[in-house]
């Protein structure tokens, strides 16, 4: 997996059929279809890209997994994350019917970015995990309102909430049950469900409990193109327990940093309220994986 203590999963071969069969039918992937693998196949996600191409005789590219992945010409489907989506998008080649995106939260300048290309038809995010044979529940992102629609699970499968709001998942298809997970989920009367981030990041300054995503989603509508990344996260702070904190990373020229400060801090108030609103803001490297995750437990 990409995030937590690594530790050793082991899937059955029927379990790992019927999540391929899964994808290939929610997304609408036929027998032959042409496929590119742009993720690495260290983790479960690439692994699963090359079992769907054994399974339903697909052709498949392969490309060097980086930021900033690129093929020659159209292809039916490609898997990335939204750190690789984004550096395609700006120096890769290569288009693709059918986009699934995982691994990270999409933001809403990338989704724009997508959905005004022509190099994409269809951009999909799924929600899932190593202990689940990827994807469980997916939603289609048409517009960038539907970055706040619910993820619906696949068929056979249920997401509830334990006592602490973290999803809880039975997929009896893939061999797992009772999975206890440390992403918040908000749940919505048909069995779908909003992902709020995980448990692990939540800041909780002066007793508001602050989901840094929602800082961030927030942030990215007003962000200015000289910061190049961003993350929220929470500091230690005597008076509040943590402060929320926005860090911004940028090489380019910066001028007056806490006038600007001063607007998105306002700009944030009207969205957020002030609990949710950062208190302070600093320059600096954002620490991301070889995936594009962040690592918010490397920041101090």
């Amino acid at each position: 997996g990409t995030t937590g203590t690594p530790k050793r999963v082991q899937h059955s071969r029927n379990a790992t059929a019927f999540s391929v069969a899964q994808t290939a039918e929610a997304l609408d992937l036929h027998q032959g279809c042409h496929a590119v693998l742009a993720l690495p196949t260290t983790f479960v996600a690439g692994q699963a890209m090359l079992v769907r191409a054994l399974v339903g005789q697909w052709r498949m590219t392969l490309v060097e997994p980086s930021a900033a992945p690129s093929w020659s010409g159209p292809c039916d489907f490609v898997a990335m994350t939204p750190h690789q989506t984004q550096g395609w998008l700006e120096h890769g080649t290569g288009s693709a019917t059918t986009l699934l995106l995982g691994g990270g939260p999409v933001s809403p300048a990338l989704l724009r970015a997508l959905l005004a290309s022509p190099r994409v038809s269809f951009v999909w995010e799924g929600f899932g995990m190593s202990e689940t044979l990827t994807h469980v529940a997916l939603r289609r992102l048409d517009d960038v309102r539907d970055l706040a629609a619910p993820f619906v699970p696949l068929p056979g499968t249920c997401v509830t909430a334990d006592a602490q709001g973290c999803a809880r998942i039975d997929a009896p298809g893939r061999e797992v049950h009772g999975l206890s997970t440390s992403d918040l989920v908000e749940m919505k009367d048909d069995g779908s469900f909003v992902w709020l981030g995980r448990r692990d990041d939540v800041v909780n300054s002066g007793g508001v409990l602050v989901h840094p995503m929602e800082v961030e989603q927030a942030f990215h509508n007003m962000c200015p193109d000289w910061v190049q990344d961003f993350v929220v996260y929470g500091r230690p702070d005597d008076t509040l327990g943590f402060e929320v904190v926005l860090r911004v990373q940028s090489d380019a020229p910066i001028g007056d940093l806490e006038g600007a400060f001063l607007a998105w801090r306002r700009q944030l108030k009207d969205l957020l309220g002030t609990a949710k609103t950062p208190r302070s803001v600093e320059l600096g490297a954002v620490p991301r994986s070889d995936r594009g995750k962040v690592l918010r437990r490397a920041l101090p």
